[in-house]
């Protein structure tokens, strides 16, 4: 289901999970969804970089 630039997915998430995240998020003032979202486009990003890195370095080592 769409929401303006936002797609809403369901997945089931541990009971334990949730409550961390909960406490992790109220203590950086935001809320667990925003925590969740940004920790996601953080990995995202992270794994871009790596694959790109190892697709340069298999390039270069050619």
């Amino acid at each position: 289901m769409a929401y303006g630039n936002k797609v809403k997915f369901h997945y089931d998430v541990p009971a334990y999970i949730k409550q961390q995240l909960a406490e992790a998020a109220k203590q950086m003032g935001m809320t667990a969804t925003e925590l969740l979202s940004r920790s996601i486009e953080e990995e995202y990003e992270r794994i871009k970089k790596e694959k790109n890195s190892s697709s340069t370095n298999s390039i270069v080592g050619k």
